[in-house]
């Protein structure tokens, strides 16, 4: 069905192939994207380690401390165990306190601190009082934890 005059009508030529470089836009979007992503992960993963090994270290901190020493004694070296990692952190004004001020001190450095729970810090080294629960140690430590979490020591 194709007459004479179809026939002597010119094929249009093919379009050229299309060129693999430059790339289009999205494509050059894509790699930049990797390599940011190739770079931002292990950075990431890197801060992470470091804050957890900071956070291991400062776990340390208090649970170095024998749980079977008397109260006093008990007290004493974890203030003792706090004051050093101060001294190192060159908070040299935090070490020479003591009683209400130390407390206060640290209640100033955290969000919704529990005084009543740090007391025996204050007071529990200087002043015979009743003994120390179990929990009440417990109770202690942890919010002693809050603390080094919340000021990074």
């Amino acid at each position: 069905m194709s007459s004479p005059l179809q026939d002597a009508l010119i094929q249009p030529a093919p379009p050229p192939p299309i060129p693999w470089w430059p790339p289009a836009s999205g494509w050059i979007a894509l790699a930049v994207i990797l390599v940011l992503l190739l770079i931002a992960i292990p950075l990431f993963w890197l801060a992470l380690r470091r804050r957890q090994r900071r956070r291991q270290r400062a776990q340390r901190i208090i649970w170095e401390v024998p749980d079977q020493l008397p109260d006093q004694a008990w007290l004493a070296a974890l203030n003792t165990q706090l004051k050093r990692q101060l001294k190192s952190r060159g908070e040299l004004h935090a070490t020479r306190l003591f009683g209400s001020a130390w407390v206060d001190y640290l209640c100033q450095s955290y969000p919704h601190p529990q005084a009543k729970v740090l007391q025996p810090l204050g007071k529990g080294l200087y002043e015979p009082g009743e003994p120390l629960s179990s929990l009440e140690r417990l109770a202690l430590q942890r919010e002693l934890l809050r603390w080094i979490r919340h000021n990074h020591v």
